[in-house]
């Protein structure tokens, strides 16, 4: 065979390789609704999963049954937040929940009382940007074994259900961004202080609470896997861990969702995005073999709650993203994507089966910066 034809045929076996430079392979959207209504819409823009904090068997039957249809595989999340179903489970039982000090009390009422748009520039547990922030919501300690319990109960109902893809990860962290203070935390901190006493006790503090959170993570990840062999298990870094905010990939997960752009002003720059993706994707297996790193964007198109990212700028972040050597994508909210049509065609360009993912709209799926116009 002449040596032309053989470098033709490389070159377009290069393109239609899902995963070759430049494209994006995977979608996964956070999100929920009628299954009925979503999953198709969802197919239709290329989304490849989709995750929901739902847990009722009937709703996740119906949601697997069309996924399948669709070609799109659908999980389940739990989190620390789940303060209901503790309730349901654990009646009469008050949940233990993390506790802060004073100073961070403090953050969090000036943040509950500020009813202003946008909250002052608040992050809603992204990185700050002004001065002390906390996460609103109250969070579970995960010191206390019994809401190891609790979590593994709710893992394996869950996995009863036929056909569910597996168990997804949210809001595993601390409230504070960095530890947590109730007595069980700082005795066990204690403990561990001791045996590590080289350390400062401000920098003991920060490692001990990565590290239990990292064991904690990965305890219920392994327990996933032993339930159900098949099962697949995904997460979104969630809320920020200040000492170390791209801790991912000590997670032995199968794919570890890190925020690579978020949602509120100051939107996060290029050289920013470009960074982190490069971390996530580049630094995936650092630590164990089996996690596939995803650049989480965050994206709502309510513009009387919070900003909303242009066709343009969305494009921007997109490029950002892919230039980091990012191929997979978590999108939160996936009921925005859908809902708005300048947005839903952003995606639907980039991520749509069959097209931009085999090479047949390499050309529409480049995309060129310079006309980003930002």
């Amino acid at each position: 065979m002449p040596r032309w034809i053989m470098l033709c045929l490389s070159l377009l076996l290069a393109e239609a390789t899902p995963g070759a430079e430049g494209q994006f392979v995977q979608l996964t959207g956070w999100g929920g609704g009628k299954p009925e209504e979503i999953v198709p819409q969802a197919a239709e823009v290329g989304f490849d999963e989709i995750i929901v904090w739902n847990h009722d068997p009937q709703y996740l039957g119906r949601l697997v049954a069309l996924g399948r249809k669709h070609k799109i595989g659908i999980y389940s999340a739990i989190h620390l937040g789940d303060l209901k179903d503790w309730k349901k489970r654990r009646p009469g039982v008050n949940p233990p929940l993390q506790e802060m000090n004073a100073e961070e009390n403090a953050a969090l009422e000036r943040i509950r009382a500020d009813k202003t748009k946008g909250k002052s520039g608040y992050q809603y547990g992204g990185e700050p940007v002004h001065g002390i922030e906390v996460l609103e919501a109250p969070l579970l300690c995960f010191h206390h074994p019994e809401v190891r319990s609790f979590f593994e109960e709710q893992i394996r109902d869950l996995l009863r259900v036929p056909g569910l893809r597996g168990i997804a990860m949210d809001y595993f962290g601390y409230q504070n961004y960095r530890c947590c203070r109730c007595p069980t935390s700082l005795k066990a901190f204690e403990t561990w202080h001791r045996q590590h006493a080289d350390l400062p006790r401000d920098k003991a503090l920060d490692r001990f609470s990565l590290e239990t959170l990292v064991d904690f993570v990965n305890s219920l990840a392994r327990y996933t896997r032993s339930v159900a062999a098949e099962a697949k298990v995904t997460c979104h870094v969630y809320p920020v861990f200040l000492p170390e905010p791209l801790y991912g990939n000590r997670l032995d997960v199968d794919f570890c969702g890190q925020t690579a752009a978020w949602y509120f002003d100051p939107l996060w720059s290029y050289e920013k995005i470009q960074s982190y993706t490069r971390v996530i994707r580049g630094e995936e297996k650092k630590y164990f073999s089996r996690p596939e790193g995803v650049a989480m964007i965050g994206v709502y198109t309510r513009p009387a709650l919070y900003p909303v990212k242009s066709p343009e700028r969305l494009t921007k972040e997109l490029q950002a993203i892919l230039d980091g050597q990012g191929d997979r994508v978590q999108v939160c909210s996936l009921n925005d994507v859908l809902k708005d049509p300048a947005t839903r065609d952003v995606f639907r360009r980039l991520f749509r089966r069959g097209e931009a993912a085999n090479g047949a709209r390499a050309g529409e799926a480049a995309i060129n910066p310079a006309k980003a116009g930002l």
